[in-house]
């Protein structure tokens, strides 16, 4: 399932109006027609890249369902892939990554969508795939039932993820009567209810050809692609039947509040209003007022209520416009304490940008981000492809973009404030809170319709063929500079990277790079982090720091035009940080409140727990954004120091990659970056972990629906010898079509959440099995994994499945390079961790020598039964005595 937020429509969109950059469908790329049984059928070709996206679009969701059929479309969703009359339970799955492609699916309120992302020499059979199982599912009996277990345990998965569960919770409290108001997923007991008759016939009536839309985009053949349509979908035929419309929803005229509480760290806040459709007339303005108001650094309510005032940790606003009548959402993240004064201060800007107005240079700042948005959407053919599924599933109209577009650059401040007017209303408000169970009574005191009503407008003014030429520079102070020209989208990524990260880490210090990172960009000795962001906003860009586990490092991302301009800033931001104490502070604030927040993502703890257990001495045994003791502790002079000591230009990798002349792009950066003066960089010494010889187990006990472990060995390093067969090993357990995934979820219906995890790194990593499963199923679950491990281990892995596994990887491999800022991360920590900035280009090569012999020898060497760390978190309920 997939939450749509409508300023993605502007994230997909550009127009001539805007500086002349020319449209995304250009007539001899884009082709349409409605086949003899009313199914329509769009192609895009774009021989960029050799990868192909085909979808299948049904032009109904959650919102079509009867009150008792709650859940349908999605249980649907979930059923298609699950065998045909011609391919068995999981074949679908299996033969897409085999040959290193993605499968998958998401429900919607108004739609479902069916896709896959493969290398173009594979779109036959991928076709022919997603034809079979949108016309030919054969909705086997017992995959309903195990697929049910599924359904039911992704429901309560979803109890113990606050953005899932408030999201739930605003749309019921704001859509009283309309279906928008249920949840997509359904609830148990209409799930438990569905029977297979009741599923077919309403996937009879609703999956006809009229309610279908097929979309290819990416390396094809236009006329090929229409054969192809026409004869996969030639016998695809269904009477199609007049539907009631759906329920309107009624005119809110009262404020109204919604808190729920559990065992959560944080407090998480969502305020709506009623507004539009997608094809509105207000539309435009509304998404142009949620950037304005909450889009990024720059925002007003991050400057503001964030920053200036320290009231929440994070805010964002954004413009959810579907089919039908949508919301407009403020965001929060916040101390329990702070909810009042937050939604106040929250109202108080609203009003004050409605009645005030915006500025000339905020309207300036949404315009260039609305005409580069579209130039980043055409990197990857899926974006393309769900891009062109959207606009004719909701608007019926190919080309509403073009219309939107003008409306957008026809925007003055009166309209921003005559559609603020129009719906920010006092009665129009709805509050939804999910808080901590133990802040319980201070939340419910504040959270009533009072907070929002006593806030009035007046209150505001108190793989790799024809590869672009690629060479490395080393400039005379030892920074190493790569430049990888693609000059065919104007875009440049540049990606500077330093050996850091936890691995340098004292725990005293743990987080420091985190915490570098953030600040990385928040000021230098000549300007302020606003100025910075501001330059960046016109630039287009996006300019941020990093951290992991082995290295530090930022990137910065923009249009090529502002090539030089770029280069400045980064140099200005990489040789002169202030890491001004104030700013120090703001940044502090939200740290510490992510640290709290991570304990509600019971996926991320059970990983920090199992590597304590599997790591005794090891920095990797830490979290790389440190710990509430540690972020609380480091200074500005310890921040000054760290940095100063790893970014020697000894210790610096310099990629750029995109649309650049190496010819200028390398006496430009010797020009900004070559009188840095050499630290005389030393590698400090990093602890050794001894052998792991006996069962580590390390479990916790939180009041959540479900229990999750990691199962897992010592693995490999990234220059070890094993490191391919264990990524090949890794791909052939892992996915819907791997083995784990066949024996553990589908056929024992164990779990919802499962994976296989390989963890390679600069020192040795680690390899392992995931898993969320209801605490019932726990000890039985635990057991499956490794009687699954053992027969690995003893019994080996086939041909067919390491054949399939390296075309997986190396097909996703080419997928997952498509970007610029993809290409630029790869080549420089390449680099950084002694690979070779072309080690990218030699790593399908790799893949292929693995052989099945490698593969078992590699299970049989890691999988050791006997010693291994187990981490685990259940229910305080489980607990044995």
């Amino acid at each position: 399932m997939r939450r749509f937020r409508f300023f993605f429509l502007i994230s997909i969109s550009i127009s001539i109006l805007l500086l002349g950059v020319p449209h995304a469908h250009s007539k001899d790329r884009l082709h349409q027609f409605t086949m003899e049984n009313n199914l329509k059928v769009i192609l895009e070709e774009n021989r960029n890249t050799p990868v192909v996206s085909l979808q299948v679009w049904i032009k109904t969701g959650s919102a079509d369902e009867r009150d008792e059929e709650a859940g349908m479309c999605h249980f649907i969703e979930h059923m298609i892939f699950k065998g045909t009359e011609r391919r068995k339970v999981g074949e679908m799955a299996k033969e897409i990554e085999s040959l290193g492609g993605s499968i998958n699916a998401y429900t919607s309120y108004d739609q479902t969508v069916y896709h896959i992302t493969i290398a173009s020499r594979y779109a036959d059979i991928a076709f022919d795939i997603l034809s079979d199982a949108i016309q030919n599912s054969t909705f086997d009996p017992q995959e309903l039932e195990r697929e049910r277990e599924v359904v039911l345990e992704e429901i309560r998965m979803g109890e113990d993820a606050p953005s899932r569960r408030l999201f739930r919770q605003t749309m019921s409290t704001a859509f009283e009567k309309h279906p928008y108001g249920r949840p997509i997923i359904g609830y148990e007991k209409t799930i438990r209810a569905i029977a297979r008759d009741q599923m077919l016939s309403f996937f009879r009536r609703w999956y006809t050809p009229e309610r279908t839309l097929f979309i290819a985009a990416g390396d094809i053949d236009l006329q090929q692609m229409e054969s192809k349509a026409r004869t996969f979908f030639k016998e695809f035929k269904r009477p199609s039947e007049r539907f009631p419309e759906r329920i309107r929803e009624p005119e809110q005229k009262r404020a109204r509040s919604n808190a729920t509480f559990g065992n959560f760290k944080e407090t998480y806040l969502q305020m709506t209003v009623p507004i539009s459709s997608m094809t509105h007339e207000d539309t435009p303005g509304l998404d142009v007022l949620a950037q304005i108001l909450g889009g990024g650094e720059t925002s007003r309510l991050v400057q503001k209520v964030k920053l200036e005032r320290g009231l929440v940790h994070s805010i964002s606003a954004s413009s959810y416009t579907p089919k039908d009548p949508g919301l407009f959402f403020i965001e929060a993240t916040l101390s329990a304490e702070n909810l009042e004064k937050a939604v106040e201060e929250i109202l108080k800007e609203i009003y004050r940008l409605i009645q005030e107005g915006v500025t000339a240079e905020e309207l300036y700042r949404v315009r260039v981000n609305v005409e580069s948005s579209l130039v980043y959407d055409r990197q990857t053919v899926q974006g393309q492809a769900r891009k062109l599924g959207y606009y004719e599933a909701v608007t019926g109209d190919l080309h509403f973009e073009k219309q939107y577009l003008q409306r957008i650059n026809l925007l003055q401040n009166e309209d921003i404030q005559r559609v603020g007017e129009k719906y920010f209303k006092p009665s129009r408000w709805n509050l939804s809170i999910l808080g901590p169970r133990e802040k319980a009574d201070v939340l419910k005191k504040m959270a009533s319709t009072a907070l929002v009503e006593k806030v009035g407008p007046s209150s505001a003014l108190a793989d790799q063929k024809g590869l672009p030429p690629l060479s490395k520079t080393v400039l005379e102070n030892g920074i190493q500079l790569i430049v990888k020209e693609n000059r065919t989208i104007p875009i440049v990524s540049i990606h500077v990277s330093f050996l850091g990260g936890v691995r340098f880490e004292e725990e005293t210090q743990n987080g420091i790079n985190q915490f570098m990172a953030v600040m990385i960009t928040k000021g230098t000795e000549k300007q302020t982090a606003l100025e910075i962001a501001k330059k960046v906003e016109r630039m287009a860009g996006s300019l941020s720091g990093f951290s992991g586990f082995n290295s530090f490092g930022i990137t910065f991302t923009f249009l090529s035009q502002h090539f030089d301009e770029a280069l400045s800033l980064l140099a200005e931001v990489i040789q002169s940080p202030s890491f001004d104490s104030e700013e120090m502070e703001k940044r502090r604030k939200p740290i510490l409140a992510a640290l709290r927040k991570q304990e509600d993502d019971l996926t991320g703890v059970v990983f920090r727990l199992f590597r304590k257990a599997l790591y005794e001495k090891h920095p990797y045994r830490m979290d790389t954004i440190g710990t509430l003791d540690s972020i609380q502790r480091i200074t500005q002079k310890d921040l000054k120091e760290y940095y100063k000591r790893i970014t020697a230009p000894e210790n610096m990798v310099l990629t750029v990659a995109g649309d650049v002349d190496a010819n200028h792009a390398v006496p430009a950066i010797q020009k900004g970056f070559g009188k840095i003066p050499k630290g005389h960089f030393v590698l400090p010494e990093v602890p050794k972990e001894a052998p792991l010889t006996t069962i580590r187990k390390q479990e916790i006990y939180k009041e959540k629906e479900q229990a999750h472990f990691v199962l897992g060995f010592p693995g490999a390093t990234l220059r070890h010898e094993d490191r391919y067969a264990l990524e090949v090993l890794d791909a052939a357990l892992s996915g819907m079509g791997g083995r784990l995934f066949y024996e553990l979820r589908d056929k024992e219906s164990l779990a919802y959440a499962l994976a296989f995890v390989n963890n390679v790194n600069f020192d040795p990593g680690y390899i392992g099995v995931y898993m969320g499963t209801h605490p019932d199923k726990l000890d039985t679950a635990i057991a499956g994994v490794l009687r699954e491990l053992k027969k690995i281990k003893e019994e080996g892995l086939t041909e067919d499945e390491v054949e399939r596994a390296k075309r997986y990887l190396i097909g996703n491999f080419e997928i997952g390079l498509q970007t610029n800022g993809a290409q630029a991360s790869q080549i420089s920590l390449d680099e950084l961790y002694g690979l070779g900035f072309n080690h990218y280009g030699k790593y399908a090569e790799e893949i292929r020598r693995v052989s099945k012999g490698d593969v078992n020898r590699v299970a049989k060497k890691y999988f050791t039964l006997d010693a291994y760390a187990l981490a685990i978190i259940r229910p305080q309920k489980e607990k044995k005595e």
